[in-house]
């Protein structure tokens, strides 16, 4: 009669563990972590093989295969994915989408990304040449200029306002491998005509605020034009015992800059941070490559050293 109580407090034990989560029963939806004892199960990402402690189960690169392209060239992606583990490896979905988007950040162009997947064998790489056409989302071939593109394994999440309710969330993607929206770079349609190259002084100088800025030159090629602008370090910016020779706190950064080209839409470029060149500090913008059949520029920097502007600069090319 002594194995009544044993078995009852045996049952209780069991209840407790059960209700404080170590052991799961499975339903078939979890997955079963390596290493683990059978039937303890992970609720996380269905279908997602977790790694042990400190394992690395892969490595990737993804790279464009040429940066610069003629007009009705198409753009290669270099997809390479290295298992490094002693089991298969799913990436899914398969291939991923991709997004071009034009200078002034809209999307031109948008490839879903595949509904199927690709396994990797344990040990071995997968490389995948991933072949793009030129042509936006009308079928029509997208203009000479720089573009962005980018590469996909979900979708983007709807926008809300806090503090409304956020949106529900979307099915979360399966597989072994995970790979963030990644960003290629920088994607050069040429000009038939060709781009403008080589430097072009300038020394242009736009006052506002009691706050001068120049605008040194431009260094062009057929890839982008790098713009270099000057203004004056204020005294006063270095704490008192400091001798003038040492290098004083640089400013905020500059924020984007706006070019338009020939009168057209007026587009962002980014900026440099900051280097000292003498008593002054100089910020670089990165421009898209310049048309040797432009004209007119219209540089505009709306805000420099944490002071607004804007600084515009009309700059004769053609």
């Amino acid at each position: 009669m002594r194995v009544i109580p044993a078995a009852i407090v045996f049952l209780y034990l069991l209840c407790c563990i059960l209700a404080a989560g170590c052991i799961h029963p499975d339903d078939g939806n979890g997955t079963t972590m390596p290493g683990t004892a059978p039937g303890t199960t992970l609720r996380t990402l269905v279908g997602i093989t977790h790694p042990g402690p400190g394992e690395r189960t892969y490595t990737f690169s993804l790279l464009l295969d040429r940066k610069i392209l003629n007009p009705g060239e198409p753009a290669s992606v270099n997809l390479t994915i290295a298992n490094l583990v002693n089991r298969p490896l799913i990436i899914r979905p398969f291939p991923p989408g991709v997004r071009v988007t034009n200078r002034c950040g809209f999307v031109v162009k948008t490839v879903p990304y595949g509904s199927g997947d690709a396994s990797i064998p344990p040990g071995e790489t997968l490389v995948y040449p991933l072949t793009l056409d030129l042509n936006d989302n009308q079928n029509t071939p997208l203009m000479p200029g720089r573009y962005r593109v980018e590469l996909f394994w979900e979708e983007e999440l709807p926008p809300f306002d806090y503090p409304s309710v956020p949106p529900p969330p979307l099915p979360t993607r399966t597989g072994d491998i995970i790979i963030p929206d990644w960003d290629l770079g920088a994607l050069v349609i040429r000009y038939p005509e060709g781009a403008l190259e080589g430097i072009i002084d300038l020394n242009r100088t736009v006052t506002v605020a009691n706050l001068p800025v120049t605008l040194e030159r431009l260094e062009c090629s057929e890839e982008n034009a790098i713009a270099s602008f000057l203004y004056p370090i204020p005294s006063g910016t270095l704490a008192p015992g400091i001798p003038s020779t040492s290098i004083p706190p640089p400013p905020p950064d500059t924020g984007q800059g706006q070019l338009s080209i020939d009168g057209g839409t007026a587009c962002p470029f980014p900026t440099m941070p900051v280097t000292q060149v003498g008593g002054f500090w100089r910020v670089k913008g990165v421009l898209p490559p310049i048309s040797r059949n432009a004209r007119d520029l219209t540089i505009v920097i709306p805000k420099i050293a944490g002071q607004e502007g804007p600084w515009v600069f009309l700059v004769r090319v053609g």
